[in-house]
């Protein structure tokens, strides 16, 4: 016997030889233990069969994670006797086998394989992401960290309106298929979830959200109804908590996953629901490794495992959108919040033209910020960029400090008085002389979350502020913390960057406002007003979901932008159909279909003549009705100390673009000197 087994490595799997002692033990999914290089490794069964039947697929798969993975060695211990291309493959036996019964579920095994294939990667990545290694190494998970609040508010059980009682009809009635539940801000989207979950009988369900910071208001809903039949999988639990919470999905101990991007890998095995909420937020794809997207991952297990799927949001992705009207997906509105409750209302300040005594803040804005703390109310104040001030400037002669490694200025934290790089990690202390003239009249450019912070702390002393950004809620159950305090009312002003805009439910929310609008509006992106449109609504959703209307500012230096128009009004269908024409215009997806392809070069010197051999090498592969953009600069054109070009495939039919990414990448894996990373149905294009 010889069998296939797949590593949690960048390669496809490797065939081995089964000792006659162990045959009766391999099933499909269990963990063996298997020599590697020149050591051993725990890998998963992914194939069983005879040397007749599976030489030919096992070789060439061998042959192919060898050379991906510069393994030059399979030691020989045995001959298979199959002969390809005139060379003898000699494969190694096993040497034990670690579980009694398959350790990864079979229809998990499909959407990893599903995976790796999609996004034109390995399925020993796709593996990688979706079961912990300390699960694949067998390690125990000891007890439990996880230290959420024991007293659980009953956060109350809603009499359902007209709407959601239809919306939830048509989702019970239903066995399969995707639905999107369009509905606005504080329309009851989180109760219609938690009810079509109470429905599914012993069936299970997956519940997605795109950030962990929405984790907290969420995990306490579902605990206060679900109790301990709730896993949790977020980026702030343990090692050995991951674990914990892996397994009792596996043993069947819970009814519902809830959590971030990889939660969609949950292993149950009589799934019935997933749910996807906030939808067509871009933190649900992965921008690292395996470049999957959570969300499209979701449907493909949907359909793979003949189960339903909702996907939530008031402010759909225009791709989902657009699927919803040509009725690929059932769409299901809610069109009122909650008790018919007002929407709140949105004005747009022209900077160019209001009074201020700082840059940072309009008049009208402080004098409704003070109002509304004075009433006891709380508000969200929000600036999507981090750090004290974007760059630190030499105004004799213009220098500014800028990161070794990539091709972006860097963020002056006062904090930590460093000035970061957010996309490597690396940082340098500011000298008091520019580095270039040795002028001593360096002036810090531009705003970020700190320096709001210490702005409004200024301005307002007797204030409790507040800030939620990646830097200030790095340690663990930060998040949760903050959430709590904000219920409690130990908070007058919660700001921060996005973190703050997405699906929190506070009552006492009665102002809302953005500082500076502009960062997200002109983004080299054919996405940047859709998202900046996204933000812009979904903060002011925030306001007034209580017993008080609510008010929000939004301070831009483009008032005639035409996001704003439907800001404004809260109006996602206006919006859709502008934004859907331009597409059109433009063949950009919905429309289209893309893969992205980076070439990254340690050595500059080498781009221009490896470009050309590319160029070349792409042009003889290109395949009609692919529109291949590039080879270009990326954006970003440095990155961790890689220079980065890339090409972007355009086509109407996922095959053909898929054909040709595969044909370039064919062409071009002799070129030394480059590293290549794929990303299938990108979401950035920096």
């Amino acid at each position: 016997m010889v069998i296939d087994v797949l590593f949690p490595i960048d390669a496809e799997a490797f065939t081995y030889l089964v000792p006659e002692g162990l045959e009766q033990k391999i099933k499909i999914g269990v963990r063996v233990l298997a020599p590697f290089r020149m050591g051993k490794k725990v890998g998963i069964v992914s194939g069983i069969g005879s040397p007749a039947t599976m030489s030919l697929r096992g070789t060439l798969a061998t042959k192919q994670s060898l050379r991906e993975n510069e393994n030059q060695e399979i030691a020989t211990s045995r001959n298979v006797g199959t002969r390809n291309d005139k060379k003898i493959i000699t494969l190694k036996p096993i040497e034990a086998v670690l579980d009694e019964e398959p350790l990864i579920p079979e229809n998990l095994f499909k959407l990893i394989k599903w995976v790796g294939q999609y996004y034109i990667s390995t399925s020993g990545l796709a593996l990688k992401n979706a079961v912990p290694s300390g699960v694949l190494e067998g390690r125990k998970s000891g007890k439990s960290r996880i230290t959420y609040d024991t007293d659980i508010r009953p956060v109350k059980i809603f009499n359902l309106t007209a709407e959601q009682k239809n919306a939830l009809s048509e989702i019970n009635s239903a066995q399969s298929g995707v639905f999107l539940l369009y509905g606005v801000t504080g329309s009851g989207k989180t109760e219609i979830y938690i009810r079509a979950i109470e429905s599914l009988g012993d069936k299970e369900a997956i519940v997605l959200v795109p950030e962990i910071a929405l984790t907290a208001q969420i995990i306490d809903r579902f605990r206060s109804r679900f109790g301990d039949k709730v896993a949790f999988f977020h980026s702030g639990l343990s090692e050995g908590e991951k674990i914990s919470q892996w397994r009792k999905i596996r043993n069947g101990e819970v009814r519902v996953a809830l959590g971030v991007r990889n939660a969609v890998f949950a292993p149950f095995k009589n799934l019935g629901l997933i749910v996807v909420d906030e939808e067509q937020e871009a933190s649900y794809k992965q921008f690292e490794g395996l470049k999957y997207h959570s969300r499209d991952v979701a449907l493909a297990r949907s359909k793979l495992e003949g189960i339903k799927i909702i996907l939530g949001s008031a402010t759909p992705s225009i791709e989902t959108f657009y699927n919803a009207q040509k009725e690929k997906f059932k769409y299901l509105e809610l069109k009122s919040r909650i008790e018919e409750k007002p929407m709140p209302g949105v004005e747009i300040l022209d900077m160019t033209n209001e009074n201020k005594k700082t840059w940072i803040f309009s008049d009208k804005l402080l004098n409704a910020l003070n109002k509304n703390i004075s009433q006891g109310y709380q508000s969200l104040i929000m600036l999507n960029r981090r750090g004290y001030s974007p760059f630190l400037m030499c105004t004799d002669c213009g220098y500014t400090y800028k990161c070794p490694a990539c091709s972006i200025t860097l963020t002056y934290h006062k904090d930590t008085k460093t000035l970061n790089c957010h996309y490597c990690g690396s940082y340098l202390e500011p000298k008091d002389t520019c580095p270039d003239c040795k002028g001593s009249r360096i002036k810090y450019i531009g705003i970020g979350t700190q320096r709001v912070e210490e702005e409004l702390n200024t301005l307002i002393p007797e204030i409790s502020l507040k800030r939620m950004d990646r830097d200030s809620t790095r340690r663990k159950h930060a998040h949760y913390r903050i959430v709590k305090d904000m219920e409690d009312k130990k908070i007058d002003i919660l700001m921060g960057t996005q973190m703050v805009a997405k699906g929190h439910d506070f009552p006492d929310v009665t102002f809302a406002a953005v500082v500076f609008a502009d960062v997200a509006l002109n983004l080299p992106d054919f996405r940047s007003s859709e998202r900046a449109f996204q933000l812009f609504t979904q903060l002011a959703g925030r306001a007034g979901r209580g017993d008080v209307p609510g008010e929000v500012y939004i301070q831009t230096y483009e008032p005639h932008h035409y996001v704003f128009d439907y800001v404004r009004k809260h109006d996602y269908k206006g919006f859709y159909e502008k934004e859907i024409e331009l597409r059109k215009e433009l063949s950009y997806p919905p429309f289209s279909r893309l893969i992205r392809i980076v070439f990254n070069f340690k050595n500059r010197d080498v781009i221009e003549k490896t470009i050309r051999d590319v160029s070349v090498k792409i042009k003889r592969t290109k395949i009609p009705d692919v529109d291949i953009l590039g080879p270009a600069p990326a954006p970003i054109e440095k990155l961790r100390n890689q220079w980065r070009w890339h090409i972007v495939l355009k086509g109407r039919n996922y095959k053909t673009l898929r054909q040709n990414a595969l044909a370039i990448l064919n062409a071009v894996k002799e070129i030394k000197d480059i590293k290549i990373d794929v990303d299938v149905d990108p979401v950035n294009m920096m």
